[in-house]
């Protein structure tokens, strides 16, 4: 199907081209007009779109010279090129560019960028000066434009009052300045440094738990190795699963170099953080394509960093460029215990979501015998037998946990939750449900436990009203979560509520449109509310479902058979 999709974009741009070439940019085409040229081109710009950069480069590569009028082709290229890491090209070429006047937005940035790392900070500025808003970079424009010129500002001036600059900027961007007043005074050596770095950290937003690491990095560079050691344990109390930090603390542990290197006295480094942040926020809004770029970036400005490797193995992963992401995570897993660990249940992951369960679960086992154990890497490793439905094992290593652990533990509700969906899924609901309300009677605020154990009651026709009332919590806990919402729906069918239940019912169709559990529940649901042509329609749909199990197909067939009856 992949292959049919690729031939049909290749025939549908070559089309274009040729509708294109064949009017108004007749006389100056870039191109040679042979299907080969035309056939490679298009090929690369198809691999660029599918994110094959390896493939892009390799096709685009072929008209860097005949190419460089075409602003489209040349800021494609040049993402490729760093995508890859060819920053050497990268600059070669983009100084072709400047020479021939035919300059675009990627190669003035990365001819501004290569200035800065090379502290030619007044080149730098003018590079930096000479970007213009493209529609591709929008939306990261101004602030980027902004913090590009500051810091070289900065730099140039090398005076503690440029700090200004910094706290001048537009108090819509919050977060984002109040990380570089902080860099700021760190690059300076200010008394206010260690303040600025508190006050981000003091924050409540989750978000902010990163530059706990840049605070204990910068404490560890003053030789206040305690203070720092504190940090990260007071860090770790908050967020216990933070790889960044924990890896910082095996590394202090032991005496080994932490391969997380940043300085802030270096500009680079700083300026290579901000491109990861935007490159974050990026990814978090689905835009892979500048997220992967700016990452480049990031990488070019400071090598020494080598967990922005994280993001764009993720992002990889959600493009669903398995072999991409699974050589990255090779390379994460050389940086210590913590990265080696999480990248061995990523590629676990991928090879499970590649139909290779066998070897999915030979692989995570594997590594988690050779490796240090500790209740979260036992806890991670119940987690995926769980899924794989190996329920006595998972029970088996839960229970381990909750051997060790005090109930004041931050395990201890969550051991109990997935304990307890073990035991239901395993056919045990005695325990299941003592598990389940447990866990509920310390964290009283989990949806989804409360969901599940909701949900489990009403299957079983037990406690229904009880449940409802449950639900309804569950769901103005998680607003607009498709699962909870029809949960609640559910409970109201069964309450024959039948009303009620599809005002819900419908909001979780729209939540979960290819669901095909929610869909029956709206179909029960429709028929039961004398809508029965709409009801058998939603019934074939869920026939037409991928995901559909054999049994619930089985009992939709009779349903379109025989409808429901009315008790």
């Amino acid at each position: 199907m992949k292959f049919f999709y690729f031939i049909f974009r290749l025939t549908l741009y070559t089309f274009i081209f040729l509708g294109i070439f064949n009017s108004s940019y007749s006389k100056a085409s870039v191109f040679n007009q042979d299907a080969k040229n035309i056939s490679r081109y298009f090929s690369g710009i198809i691999s660029f779109d599918n994110f094959d950069y390896t493939n892009s480069y390799k096709y685009l590569n072929n008209f860097k010279e005949t190419g460089k009028t075409n602003q489209s082709f040349s800021s494609r290229y040049i993402q490729s090129l760093i995508s890859l890491e060819k920053y050497n090209e990268t600059h070669i070429y983009s100084k072709k560019l400047e020479k021939k006047n035919i300059s675009n937005f990627e190669s003035n940035l990365f001819l501004g960028l290569f200035e800065l790392k090379n502290k030619n900070y007044d080149k730098a500025k003018v590079y930096f000066d000479k970007l213009k808003p493209s529609l591709e970079h929008l939306l990261t424009f101004e602030p980027l434009k902004i913090s590009l010129t500051n810091w070289s500002e900065i730099a140039i001036s090398n005076n503690l009052k440029t700090i200004d600059l910094i706290s001048s900027m537009p108090k819509e961007y919050g977060s984002f300045k109040s990380v570089q007043e902080a860099f700021a005074h760190c690059y300076f050596n200010s008394p206010r440094a260690e303040k600025e770095f508190e006050a981000i950290i003091k924050g409540e937003q989750s978000r902010f738990y990163r530059y706990n690491f840049f605070y204990a990095n910068y404490l560890i560079g003053k030789g206040k190795k305690e203070k720092a050691e504190s940090i990260v344990d007071l860090t770790l109390k908050k967020f216990p699963r933070n790889l960044l930090i924990n890896q910082l603390k095996e590394d202090l542990k032991t005496n080994v170099k932490n391969q997380n290197k940043f300085n802030c006295n270096k500009i680079e480094n700083i300026v290579a953080e901000i491109f990861y942040a935007f490159a974050n926020a990026l990814a978090t809004q689905q835009n892979y394509k500048l997220s992967n770029f700016y990452l480049g970036l990031s990488k070019f400005l400071n090598p020494d960093f080598s967990s922005y490797n994280g993001l764009l193995a993720e992002n990889f992963l959600r493009l669903k460029k398995y072999d991409e992401a699974i050589k990255i995570y090779n390379k994460l897993s050389s940086l210590g215990s913590y990265y080696k660990w999480h990248s061995s249940k990523e590629i676990a992951l991928i090879l499970d979501m590649s139909d290779k369960e066998e070897e999915s679960k030979d692989y995570l086992l594997n590594v988690y015998k050779k490796i240090d154990k500790n209740l979260y890497r036992t806890f991670d490793l119940a987690n995926f037998l769980r899924g794989e439905e190996g329920y006595e094992d998972s029970i088996e290593l839960y229970t381990e946990i909750l051997s060790k652990i005090q109930d004041d533990h931050d395990l201890y509700p969550k051991v109990l939750d997935r304990r307890g969906t073990a035991y239901e899924r395993a056919g045990n609901w005695e325990l299941a449900e003592k598990d389940l309300s447990l866990s509920l009677k310390i964290l009283p605020n989990q949806a989804y436990t409360i969901n599940y154990l909701a949900y489990s009651w009403i299957e079983k026709e037990i406690n229904t009203e009880k449940a409802l009332t449950m639900l309804k919590k569950a769901d103005n806990l998680k607003k607009n979560d498709g699962y909870i919402t029809d949960s609640l729906g559910w409970a109201l069918y069964k309450l024959k509520k039948f009303s009620e239940s599809k005002i819900y019912l419908q909001r979780a169709i729209k939540l979960m449109p290819r669901d095909p559990v929610v869909n029956d529940h709206f179909a029960d649901c429709l028929w039961m509310n004398n809508k029965k042509i709409q009801a058998r329609y939603y019934w074939k749909y869920v026939l037409t479902l991928e995901d559909t199990e054999k049994e619930l197909r089985q009992k939709i067939e009779n349903k379109l058979l025989f409808g429901l009856k009315k008790s």
